[in-house]
């Protein structure tokens, strides 16, 4: 996601511990500018969704574990697309996560909202740490929705273990002039052929459920499973769902 890195709200080590249960070697790295990764100071020009789809296929040529599967939520949504678009002998199955349909201003499919693109902007703001710590749990306040019971304990201890572990700001930044920078996606997703499940919330707050749907119509063959209280967020009520969904596409795969 936007800004996220390893061991924060997305992607926890206790969710990791339930994809480990169902069978998988869990690998997370941090993203361009995101997490404890290097910094690109001043890059010209932008770097783009695509070049962040090739650091992913760096690590998995790295470990020599290709081709394996591949999940991806929000902004990790749009590059494991990518990934699976100019890497297509790395990716086995391909999972989107509550990730928006990429579609730009001139396509047909489902746009995102202003209000919404401006909230991802505040985050670029650099604040100190109490402050910045209450307005990231806020932010996921309204992330998660009003399906499941929020957290609130344990998201403050994950967003200050995160701002202690590498608060970078400019690299929001950074990564939404990526976005920007990047050719459109959703008629070049239509060019996947990994098997792909799309798992989406029907409430939403950033991506609504159109964009699931867009994704799905989009990829030949991609699965919808559409979930009637998820938000913005893998839920902790959903991760064992979602680790035997992600099972069983590998498994039909092999």
């Amino acid at each position: 996601g936007l800004g996220e890195q390893i061991g924060a709200v997305t992607y926890p080590d206790e969710q990791c511990d339930v994809f480990g249960s169902a069978g998988f070697d869990v690998v997370r790295i941090d993203n361009r500018e995101a997490g404890r990764s290097r910094s690109l100071v001043d890059p010209t020009p932008p770097f783009t969704l695509t070049d962040m789809a090739d650091d992913v296929a760096a690590v998995i040529c790295d470990l020599d574990r290709g081709p394996v599967h591949v999940l991806g939520a929000s902004l990790g949504g749009y590059i494991v697309r990518w990934l699976a678009i100019g890497h297509p002998q790395l990716v086995q199955t391909l999972t989107v996560v509550m990730s928006g349909a990429g579609a730009g201003p001139g396509d047909s499919g489902p746009q995102v909202d202003p209000a919404v693109r401006a909230r991802s902007e505040a985050r670029r703001t650099r604040r100190p740490r109490t402050e910045a710590i209450e307005a990231i749990v806020e932010d996921w306040r309204w992330l998660w929705g009003n399906g499941f019971p929020f957290p609130e304990v344990w998201v403050r201890e994950r967003v200050a273990d995160a701002y202690d572990r590498a608060f970078r700001p400019e690299g929001v930044t950074r990564q939404l002039e990526a976005v920007m920078a990047t050719p459109g996606l959703w008629s070049a997703q239509r060019s996947i052929t990994a098997p792909t499940l799309v798992v989406h919330g029907d409430h939403d707050p950033y991506f609504d459920a159109a964009h699931g749907r867009g994704i799905a119509e989009s990829i030949p063959g991609a699965e919808l499973r559409a979930h009637p209280s998820m938000g913005h967020i893998m839920h902790r009520e959903q991760w064992h769902d979602l680790a035997q969904a992600v099972r069983e596409l590998a498994d039909h795969s092999t």
